[in-house]
């Protein structure tokens, strides 16, 4: 259960919540402050009951007894990009409110705490297990919406200039471009000086690192989710590439298609 109070302008804030938490079994409860001098008082009666207490600016919550989660799954092990991709699937069939529990390694720590928050998600509670892996609480959230006076960035726009002469970048556009899917934000790939050489067809099927699949069906998996991949015209005819032996999926732009995406104040350019 998590159960949301606000004490603002409150003199004693303690009194409220010493009385809510009166009631409630387990659960977490979140209290909107007006700052430090309320949070000095709630913390003073944590520290005489006993409960855990986390803040996040102005906003504080409490920890009660053991937190239900609606679902489990555990991602230790799991290199990256694998946990935020784990942990997006499973939330994708979730419904907005419902908490998982995951179990990860600290090496996915701050990816997973900052990717969720940016997707709109809450991060309830992050607790450090014996065994040196984290238990992270998620709340799932909407979609985050940007202030009104401000540009909400919905779009990202990866721009790889290497190809397969650096095969850890290749692999980062496209696994970059997956993610940034599944957090609701709309990938477009542009391949562009040795960039374009991802673009020759059976090319990325000759890449392949043990840890991860071949780059080619990684290719293949982002055109079948709707992933659009461009390659720079002048790039392309200066590697011979042509519409004869283009990569299935892939389309041959110019540098208008280029510039109006870096003009887009919607869309958020990333450079490989």
């Amino acid at each position: 259960m998590i159960r949301e109070i606000s004490v603002k302008g409150l003199r004693s804030p303690s009194l409220l919540v010493d009385r809510v938490l009166e009631k409630m079994k387990d659960g977490i409860l979140v209290i909107e402050t007006d700052g430090e001098e309320q949070i000095k008082d709630i913390e003073n009666l944590m520290k005489k009951i006993g409960y855990k207490m986390e803040t996040d600016g102005n906003v504080v919550k409490i920890m009660v007894g053991e937190i239900k989660a609606d679902k489990t799954i555990n991602v230790v092990g799991a290199t990256c990009p694998g946990p935020i991709m784990m942990v997006s699937d499973m939330l994708d069939k979730m419904n907005v409110g419902e908490v998982l529990e995951i179990i990860a390694g600290k090496n996915a720590l701050t990816d997973l705490t900052e990717g969720l928050k940016g997707a709109g998600h809450e991060v309830l509670s992050v607790e450090e297990l014996g065994d040196g892996n984290y238990r992270i609480l998620i709340k799932k959230g909407e979609k985050k919406a940007e202030a009104v006076a401000s540009v909400t960035i919905d779009e990202l726009f990866i721009i790889n200039t290497t190809g397969t002469g650096n095969a850890e970048k290749a692999y980062a556009t496209f696994m970059m471009a997956d993610i940034a899917k599944k957090m609701n934000l709309k990938p477009t790939i542009f391949l562009m000086m040795d960039g374009a050489s991802l673009a020759l067809k059976g090319e990325c099927d000759k890449v392949k690192h043990p840890d991860f699949p071949k780059l080619g069906d990684l290719v293949r998996m982002a055109i079948k989710n709707g992933i659009k991949v461009y390659v720079c015209e002048l790039s392309a005819k200066f590697r011979g590439i042509n519409e004869k032996n283009l990569e299935d999926g892939f389309e041959i732009a110019g540098a208008p298609t280029f510039l109006n995406y870096l003009s887009k104040p919607n869309v958020r350019p990333v450079w490989l």
